[in-house]
């Protein structure tokens, strides 16, 4: 039924794969900038399939015929130069209110269960006073005020969307952490088997897709109460009548993505097989939505 109902909506956005043709010049005044390192090697190396993140930006290059590569930079760096006018536009990154104020986001590129907040095995139980009737944590700084002793691995800039943003605020600084974004997700397994850190806030499907089913240490995995299920990575561009261009030209593309199997394939295949039937429907009734609304 969800590729039926695609099809017909498959004349609204033809008209735009035309566009991608007579790109090439705006395609050299364009950078992309990612702060994965993971990303940022593989993209454009036409290698097998790696991660959802590298997979969907992938797609999206091919798409709109963009061949340079994308440069690995601080995110911090990356909106500096977006508030000085630079041509950029930043791949994969969460909606966030205060990026919002000043950034466009593109359509979702990608789709993900929302991260989980895991926990070395060896420290007791988190105790039922900090979780909610369905065992999810009611709040994280709480949790690390009743662990003083603790500490929690987090990336040095990173949106992991407002309700848990606002609650990492509460958290005493001398318990965080702090690892390069662009390293965080190969560094926190070993600071985690080293003992350094206690707790972790991670995406189910980076801890699959590095591991399987085969975790090197024993940990526990608690959801986060108020967190919505799943969440959506964007292409971010400047506030300016530019960045609105390459936003328009990007969404093009996306809706074109959308229409392809591989699209839902670059989610479900780093997810065990219990979830990956959830994410389907997620992504499935998002695109529903957003192609009638876009």
């Amino acid at each position: 039924m969800f590729r039926v109902g695609l099809f017909i909506l498959i004349t609204l956005v033809k008209f735009a794969h035309a566009s991608s043709s007579d790109s090439n010049e705006q395609n050299n005044v364009l950078a992309f900038h990612a702060d994965n390192a993971f990303l940022t090697e593989r993209v454009n190396l036409q290698g097998n399939p790696y991660s959802t993140s590298v997979d969907t930006v992938q797609m999206l290059v091919d798409e709109i015929g963009y061949t340079d590569p994308v440069l690995h930079v601080p995110l911090v760096r990356s909106f500096a130069y977006m508030q000085h006018g630079e041509n950029i536009c930043v791949l994969n990154k969460i909606k966030a209110p205060e990026r919002e104020k000043n950034h466009l986001y593109s359509l979702p590129l990608s789709f993900f269960q929302t991260q989980r907040f895991y926990q070395l095995a060896s420290l007791p139980p988190i105790e039922k006073e900090f979780l909610d009737e369905k065992g999810r944590i009611l709040s994280i700084s709480r949790v690390l005020e009743a662990f003083p002793d603790s500490f929690i691995v987090l990336p040095e800039e990173y949106s992991f969307g407002e309700r848990i943003d606002d609650d990492l605020k509460q958290v005493n600084r001398e318990q965080i952490l702090r690892i390069a974004n662009n390293i965080y997700y190969s560094r926190f397994m070993e600071m985690f088997s080293k003992g350094k850190s206690d707790f972790a806030l991670i995406f189910p499907a980076t801890l699959y897709r590095s591991f399987g089913e085969n975790m090197p240490i024993k940990v526990r995995s608690y959801s986060i109460a108020d967190n919505p299920d799943y969440v959506s990575g964007h292409v971010i561009c400047p506030n300016t009548p530019q960045g609105a261009e390459h936003i328009e030209r990007i969404n093009a593309a996306i809706k074109r993505i959308y229409l392809t199997p591989e699209f839902i394939n670059a989610h479900t295949r780093y997810l065990p097989a219990q979830d990956k039937q959830n994410l389907r429907t997620i992504i499935e009734q998002s695109i529903e939505k957003l192609m009638l609304a876009y």
